[in-house]
């Protein structure tokens, strides 16, 4: 993750058309004090299907860890959010050694995959009914070993095994903070090395779908390896973190942490607009599904997370929006990227364990982003619909998607990035006869603790017991206020 700002920088500084135009079955308003939302029930080309929402971890993570299904708040976690796909790979991933019978690591290896490692896995993978990208080492050029790892992988996970990805983010291999390519590195070498280890991989394997090119953020590589006639790749993956931050260490050169609020900016939702629309663009041209194989929400040149924005209540309403915004333009599939060891106060994850004693004990939490997913969630499963807004005299920034499902149910899913106050929003479907709602909120865009979604919040075990508020209908309108910075998910019903 460490060169994503190259693609943030350039889509910050372009302008790609406003977000109504990348994000089509989505809208926003930010100048209205009465906020009216009215829903079409004509169903567009997008749907949110099911396994969308995924999560990503260090292959390093994974091989230290040993993941099971005996960890119960993890498996119950999962769960919520699936059927996912969880992605192994990161940084560590080209420093992985592959081992089926046991043999010594070499000294640049800090972490050993073997085939008990991929039991585990498939274990937890039946229990919470996900499916999983395995990457495999590319920096330490070796296809044959690969080729194995994959030929064992397949065995042992059998359907469970959505694909394999190969390396880790190969535009930055020439980077001075990686060093393991030449500075020359380039995209047509990058290629070669990928034809080479498809062909050893489908050589053992023929029928494993192959995932890349994985990229930090590079869109010349992108639409150089869109536009090959060869591709070797069944699903594009590249990579994205909205805000970044870096201290003053060599080589990389210090810049302010990002805050809350900065995450929640209109800044940011334009750059993540375009960095869609590169994606979208290549799509198109390699006649390839896309999918951001990694993302979250503040990387660093050289330090993990970002702590003013990844462990609050902020990266809640973002990855809510983020989620449903990629989904409705068309990507395949998000991973947001972090662990499921100990909260370090600085990273980012979604699940991870609040304590040396739980981390000890395998016992594992929600974070705020998670909450974010889970009401995301709510919409999985039904297809993008049109949504209109309108209003007068409001200062309120508002993302709003909606989704028709097939038991004749549209679901609503309101986020507002404003930090102050409240507003009043009226909401029209043509037959809708009921509506309840469930609230995202917290104390504030800052805070740690105090998130709820549905008035509850995720006990030790993972469970949660939301409430579902009744919205009173007059004149063929459901009314409700919500206070800003907070989100609600609405769902109406014939």
């Amino acid at each position: 993750m460490l060169f994503v700002i190259v693609l943030v920088a350039i889509v910050l500084g372009s302008h790609f058309g406003d977000s109504v135009t990348v994000r089509p079955t989505g809208s926003t308003i930010s100048s209205s004090r009465y906020v009216t939302i009215d829903i079409s029930r004509v169903p567009q080309k997008r749907s949110f299907a099911p396994g969308t929402i995924g999560l990503s971890i260090e292959i390093s993570r994974f091989a230290t860890q040993r993941l099971g299904a005996d960890n119960r708040a993890l498996v119950t976690y999962l769960r919520q959010l699936g059927p996912g796909v969880l992605r192994i790979g990161g940084n560590s991933v080209d420093y992985s050694w592959w081992t089926g019978n046991g043999e010594q690591a070499p000294a640049w290896a800090t972490s050993t995959v073997t085939p008990s490692a991929l039991v585990g896995l498939r274990e937890l993978l039946v229990a919470v009914g996900w499916r999983v990208i395995l990457g495999v080492d590319l920096g330490h050029f070796d296809p044959s070993r690969a080729a194995n790892e994959t030929q064992t992988a397949k065995r042992i996970l059998g359907s469970r095994l959505l694909g394999i990805e190969i390396g880790n983010e190969p535009d930055a291999y020439g980077a001075k903070q990686v060093k393991l390519r030449p500075s020359s590195y380039s995209v047509l070498d990058y290629m070669a090395e990928a034809a080479v280890y498809a062909g050893s991989i489908h050589t053992v394997s023929p029928d494993v779908s192959l995932f890349g090119p994985d990229l930090s953020g590079n869109p010349e590589w992108l639409s150089r390896l869109a536009s090959t006639t060869h591709q070797p790749f069944g699903v594009l993956t590249e990579h994205l973190y909205p805000t970044l931050y870096s201290v003053a260490k060599a080589p990389c050169k210090g810049t302010p942490v990002p805050t809350a609020a900065d995450l929640l900016a209109p800044e940011v939702r334009d750059g993540e607009n375009g960095f869609l629309q590169v994606l979208a663009n290549a799509a198109r041209v390699a006649r390839r599904r896309v999918r951001i194989s990694e993302t979250n929400d503040t990387a660093s040149c050289d330090a993990p997370g970002g702590p003013a924005t990844s462990p609050v209540f902020a990266s809640a309403l973002w990855s809510l929006d983020w989620v449903l915004r990629a989904a409705s333009t068309g990507v395949a599939g998000l991973n947001f990227h972090g662990n499921f060891g100990l909260c370090l106060p600085n990273t980012f994850s979604p699940i991870c364990a609040p304590t040396a004693y739980a981390f000890d004990h395998g016992q594992v939490t929600a974070r705020p982003e998670y909450y974010g997913l889970f009401a995301a969630r709510q919409l999985e499963g039904g297809d993008f619909v049109p949504v209109a807004l309108s209003g007068r005299n409001t200062s309120e920034a508002l993302a709003v998607y909606a989704t028709e499902h097939r038991h004749e149910t549209v679901t609503v899913a309101i986020d507002s990035f404003a930090v102050a106050g409240s507003g009043p929003l009226r909401i029209k479907l043509r037959g809708a006869q009921t509506a309840s709602a469930e609230f995202l909120e917290a104390p504030s865009v800052s805070a740690t603790t105090g998130v709820s979604f549905g008035r509850s919040s995720f006990d030790a075990t993972g469970e949660l017991n939301p409430v579902r508020v009744t919205l009173a209908k007059r004149r063929g309108y459901f009314y409700l206020e919500m206070h800003r910075a907070s989100a609600v998910i609405v769902t109406l019903r014939r």
